[in-house]
């Protein structure tokens, strides 16, 4: 058996390489290698490849030559070429890639061209968020989120259109160890500011949310007001700002509740490079009727952009509803997401 095999590689192996073959260096730096068994124009060079087929290459792409003759004794004759005055044009270099990739790579540029077409509208900006919550308040629980934001504003326009919101799908565990899966909480939120100065701008907000934890069966406000921003060396934003409007609520414990709502709501966006961005927000919701019947939420987050669709963030979220029967009135939760942009 052996034997077999030491006569079929002796007898193999030279017929693999007595072959003539014509090695092309081209001035992008690419190298080609073929059976120069075809012909030779002036042109053209017309080589043969077991894996590619017969390639032509125009003469003025080719910085130089080798006829390999004999390549298990390492003979060939190389021949240097004149390098043409405009050899390294984009189109060229796109044709000597595309010669090399086949249709393979053909049908793969062909889909990534297609789906760079389905962009959105250059005046909007948005993202979806997906991870994991863990809550240190005062009920123990771990639950997956999905949260997206879209924002919508032409450039040098004083119009600004925000559509955010949040569902969250939790599991509980009780007091005996086991544990259930309740649907924690959502919400939607609609902001539309018009800047109608440099620093000052109107604001309307309108917001739905429910928490079932909490007793919150349905909530849902509208809210006007004004708001002043200051940026400082472009990187840093700061915006402020109070509204006041009504609310419709359905809470457990809760029977008869004013309509009126006041809110003061504050915002700082840093950006300390350009994948880099921390937010911190603040809203807070007084009845003025009431003085015992408020709720705020506090948004402290990091996040950071790998490429231009993905990215990751770190965000700490505090949220207080005072007034209601529910032992869970504070909650706090650490959220890990991947960020998905468009």
């Amino acid at each position: 058996m052996k034997f077999k095999l030491i006569y079929f590689y002796l007898l193999f192996v030279p017929l693999l390489f007595s072959t003539n073959n014509l090695k092309l260096v081209l001035h992008s730096g690419e190298i080609l290698i073929g059976q120069s068994n075809s012909s030779i124009t002036e042109d053209v060079y017309l080589i043969n490849s077991d894996i590619l087929g017969e390639i032509s290459i125009s003469k003025d792409k080719v910085k130089s030559f080798d006829v390999l003759t004999n390549v298990g004794n390492k003979e060939s004759e190389k021949v240097e070429l004149s390098e043409p005055a405009n050899y390294t044009t984009a189109k060229q270099k796109n044709e000597i890639k595309n010669i090399k990739k086949g249709p393979q790579a053909h049908l793969t540029s062909d889909l990534y061209g297609k789906v760079k077409l389905l962009d959105a509208p250059k005046s909007w900006s948005g993202n979806l968020r997906i991870g994991m919550n863990l809550s240190f308040g005062d009920r123990e629980y771990t639950h997956t989120y999905l949260r997206g934001k879209l924002k919508v504003q032409e450039r040098d326009s004083p119009h600004l259109f925000q559509l955010s919101g949040e569902y969250n799908f939790r599991e509980t565990e009780q007091i005996d160890g086991s544990q259930y899966v309740s649907q924690d909480r959502y919400h939607l939120n609609f902001i539309y500011r018009w800047f109608y100065s440099d620093r000052w701008f109107f604001q309307n907000a309108s917001s739905y949310r429910t928490d079932k934890l909490k007793g919150i069966n349905n909530e849902l406000q509208n809210i006007l007001g004004f708001g002043y921003r200051s940026t400082f060396f472009d990187t840093l934003e700061f915006l402020i700002g109070s509204g006041v409007g009504f609310q419709d609520r359905s809470i457990v414990g809760l029977v008869e509740e004013s309509p009126v709502v006041i809110n003061v709501f504050q915002e700082l966006n840093w950006k300390p490079t350009k994948r880099m961005k921390l937010n911190q927000t603040l809203y807070f919701f007084q009845n003025p009727d009431e003085i015992d019947i408020y709720n705020y939420e506090i948004i402290l987050a990091v996040n950071y952009r790998f490429t231009d669709l993905l990215g990751f963030e770190m965000r700490y979220f505090i949220d207080f509803d005072s007034g209601i029967k529910e032992s869970i009135k504070k909650d706090s939760r650490f959220q890990n997401a991947l960020i998905f942009y468009f």
